[in-house]
C-alpha cells in the first residue's frame, strides 16, 4: 500500500520545491461548480490523534504492526521525522541540518526519507534501528527517499532545481539505478515484488502543455498506464497485487481519481469534484481527500462510492495519505484554534 509523501507544513516547501512534487489538485478549471455535488456519506471510523512534542504534526505512512511514522515540528518551528509506537513518538533527528521528514516505512521497520545535512543540502535518507543513515545525493544537487518495502528505496534525485530535473530512481542493498524514463519522473511507490509506480513528464509551470504520465517499472520495463481520456496521470500508490491509484484529467475536462488494475485504468466513483486517490491496500480499501471540501475519504473497495472520513473535535479540515493491510488508515487534521495547526491522525 505504498504511496507518496505527506503534507506536513515544512514539506510543503521542502517536497514542493526540494523534490518536485506537484501542487494539490483542488479546484482546478474544469472542476464542478462548487455546491453542486450530493452528500458524501461518513464511514463508521474513530479518528485518534496522535502525540506531539509541542507543535504541528504530520504522519505519512503505517505498517502492519501499526508503527506510524511522519514529521513533528520542534523548537525553532523546524520539523523532524518522527516514529509512533504504541502511543510514544520518537524523534529521529536530522543529518546535522535543521529538518527531516520520514516519508514510508516497511514491513522490516526500515524507514526512509530525507534530512538536511549540516551545509543545508537535502539528502535521501534511511533509518534502521534508530539510526539514521545518508543515503546521499544519488548524482544529484538534492534528493528524497519516498518508499521501501523488501530491500529497495525508491525515491527522487534532482539534476536541476525544476520539475523537468527530476529523475527517478531504485536503490537494491548498495546498488542504485536510474529509471530509463523522459525526463521530469519520481519514482513514488514500491511493492514487495519490486514493481514501481511513478510519474513522467512533470514540466515548470512556464513550460506547458502538461502531458505527464503514470507509470509502473519492474526489472528494466517501462510501462505508461494512459489516463482517463485527457492529457495527464499521477500515480501515487501501488499494493502488492500491483494495482495502482492515482489521478487523471478525463476527455471532458474533469479531474478525477482512478484505479488500475494491471490492464485497465477506471475512473474511481464519489461526489466528490476534486478527489485525489492517494493509496490502496491488498484488501482493495482506496484511500484518498477530497479537494474541494478539504477532507479525508475512503472508497472501501474500487467499486464502492465514497465516504467522508470522520473529524476529530474541533478539526475543520483533514488529508488522508496511506493506508496498511488491516485498514488503518493515517493522514493529518487541521485546527484553526489555539492558531492554525496540523495533527497527525490515525483513523481505525
Amino acid at each position: 500500500m505504498r504511496t507518496r509523501m505527506a503534507v506536513a507544513a515544512w514539506a510543503v516547501v521542502l517536497g514542493m520545491i526540494v523534490s518536485g512534487a506537484p501542487p494539490a489538485a483542488a479546484n482546478r478549471p474544469g472542476d464542478r461548480p462548487p455546491g453542486t455535488a450530493r452528500p458524501m456519506p461518513t464511514a463508521k471510523r474513530t479518528a485518534v490523534l496522535l502525540p506531539t512534542l509541542g507543535g504541528s504534526s504530520s504522519a505519512a505512512d503505517v505498517n502492519s504492526a501499526g508503527v506510524v511514522v511522519g514529521a513533528v515540528e520542534v523548537a525553532g518551528g523546524y520539523w523532524h521525522a518522527a516514529r509512533w509506537v504504541d502511543g510514544r513518538i520518537e524523534d529521529l533527528g536530522t543529518l546535522g541540518g535543521p529538518n527531516s521528514q520520514a516519508q514510508a516505512i516497511d514491513e522490516r521497520g526500515r524507514i526512509v526519507g530525507t534530512a538536511h545535512a549540516a551545509d543545508g543540502s537535502s539528502h535521501a535518507v534511511a533509518w534502521v534501528d534508530g539510526k539514521i543513515q545518508d543515503l546521499g545525493l544519488t548524482g544529484g544537487i538534492f534528493s528524497i527517499a519516498y518508499d521501501t518495502a523488501g530491500d529497495r528505496v525508491v525515491g527522487v534525485y534532482h539534476v536541476t532545481d525544476s520539475f523537468s530535473g527530476r529523475r527517478p530512481f531504485v536503490r537494491t542493498g548498495n546498488t542504485e539505478i536510474t529509471i530509463d524514463a523522459p525526463p521530469g519522473a519520481g519514482a513514488l511507490a514500491v511493492n514487495e515484488a519490486g514493481t514501481v509506480a511513478g510519474t513522467y513528464g512533470y514540466k515548470d509551470w512556464t513550460d506547458p502543455p502538461f502531458v505527464n504520465q503514470a507509470f509502473v517499472w519492474r526489472d528494466g520495463v517501462l510501462r505508461s498506464l494512459g489516463t482517463l481520456g485527457g492529457p495527464t496521470s499521477d500515480a501515487n500508490g501501488i499494493n502488492d497485487l500491483g494495482q495502482v491509484v492515482g489521478t487523471s484529467w478525463t476527455a471532458d475536462g474533469q479531474f478525477a481519481a482512478f484505479f488500475w488494475d494491471g490492464t485497465t485504468m477506471r475512473r474511481l466513483a464519489t461526489s466528490s469534484p476534486s478527489p485525489t486517490a492517494q493509496a490502496v491496500n491488498d484488501s482493495g480499501l482506496v484511500i484518498g481527500t477530497d479537494g474541494t471540501a478539504s477532507r479525508a475519504m475512503i472508497w472501501p473497495s474500487p467499486t464502492a462510492e465514497s465516504q467522508l472520513l470522520p473529524l476529530p473535535d474541533g478539526a475543520v479540515s483533514s488529508t488522508a495519505i496511506n493506508v496498511n493491510d488491516v485498514g488503518l488508515i493515517v493522514g493529518q487534521t487541521y485546527f484553526t484554534s489555539p492558531g492554525w495547526h496540523s495533527r497527525a491522525v490515525v483513523w481505525r
